[in-house]
């Protein structure tokens, strides 16, 4: 999502044919995604995952009537996370380019990671645009965060975009070895609950809209608030 330091975004494209899902306490509940673990790395491996649908827009009165239709997968693939994310969004913004902290401008798609929730209370957001223009920072909310700069970003993470007529795909990977470097207590065994949030917006684009997949009640757009994290569950 949004300003590195904290914001949200927005976003253009189609309309989707879903409902207005806003936040009530009384009929939203934290969501929890089961983490399918696979052999290895395989091309298509997204279509043995299930979806995390990011279909709920807390915000309406923020932002523009769209909703793209936007879906994240996650899995274990040998060593490393791999992460999926696809979206309807064709009218594309992707002005920023290499490390940056105003990709929640463009069009985006996010994941907010809080790893080892047990013994920290620290996240890290991977914020991508169309173009594979990153931002990633680590803390514990919107303020108290840094940049983590990896100059061979692409590669580390073999970051991957593709456009198409029907919209953008996202594709990375996250090794353990980097998320054990940040949180040194991290034990990834089966059962392990971690938390996050998977987000999709834009703010600059023609279309501004926030959308989310574990739901928040908050009164204003904002991302940075793990106390609304859904679950994600090693199997």
């Amino acid at each position: 999502m949004a300003n590195p330091l904290g914001s949200g975004p927005r976003n253009r494209g189609f309309k989707s044919p879903l409902p207005d899902k806003r936040m009530n306490s009384n009929t939203e509940r934290k969501r929890i995604y089961q983490v399918k673990r696979l052999d290895t790395y395989r091309k298509g491996w997204q279509n043995d995952s299930a979806p995390a649908d990011i279909d709920i827009f807390p915000w309406p009165g923020a932002a523009s009537d769209f909703r793209p239709v936007t879906k994240a997968r996650i899995a274990v693939c040998g060593d490393s996370f791999w992460v999926f994310m696809e979206t309807n969004e064709t009218e594309l913004r992707a002005e920023e380019k290499g490390f940056s902290r105003l990709v929640y401008a463009d069009s985006c798609m996010e994941f907010f990671l809080m790893p080892d929730p047990a013994n920290s209370a620290q996240y890290i957001n991977w914020e991508f645009n169309p173009s594979g223009a990153l931002c990633l920072c680590i803390g514990t909310n919107r303020y108290d965060r840094h940049d983590i700069r990896l100059e061979n970003y692409r590669e580390f993470f073999q970051v991957k975009t593709m456009t198409h007529n029907e919209g953008w795909n996202l594709e990375y990977c996250v090794p353990f070895a980097f998320l054990q470097s940040c949180f040194p207590s991290l034990e990834l065994k089966p059962g392990h609950v971690m938390r996050g949030n998977f987000y999709k917006c834009g703010d600059k684009t023609a279309r501004p809209h926030y959308g989310c997949w574990s739901p928040i009640d908050l009164p204003k757009p904002d991302f940075h608030c793990p106390a609304f994290f859904g679950d994600l569950v090693l199997n």
